[in-house]
């Protein structure tokens, strides 16, 4: 099984918390896996933040591909810069935000543990 996605064809949509922007490029019932769970684009604005949050039932990996901002990990901040990779496991607080006067894009991968 394979698949391929013109994304340029999918747009940001606003997220439903928090002031961020989310593309969600493919995901399980459109690639038709087991554990693979989705695969986007994070945007977070000038002064915005995708808020901290968890989700038990899936592992993620975030990549910086532009900007630059800050990965919260519970009560902890880990600068966010161009070519970071981070991985956190669901059950683990975290989010991201951008204190930059640019936009901060993020890869996401999930997959089900």
């Amino acid at each position: 099984m394979w698949h391929t996605v013109e994304s340029d064809s999918i747009p940001f949509t606003p997220y439903d918390r928090g002031s961020s922007n989310i593309k969600r490029i493919l995901d399980r019932a459109a690639a038709g896996c087991k554990r693979f769970q989705g695969f986007g684009l994070i945007e977070v604005p000038p002064g915005g933040i995708f808020p901290q949050h968890t989700h038990p039932e899936r592992e993620e990996i975030y990549y910086v591909l532009s900007g630059s901002g800050t990965i919260m990990v519970e009560d902890k901040e880990t600068e966010a810069k161009k070519g970071l990779l981070f991985y956190v496991s669901g059950d683990t607080l975290h989010g991201i935000k951008n204190e930059s006067k640019e936009p901060l894009i993020v890869t996401f991968v999930t997959a089900l543990i």
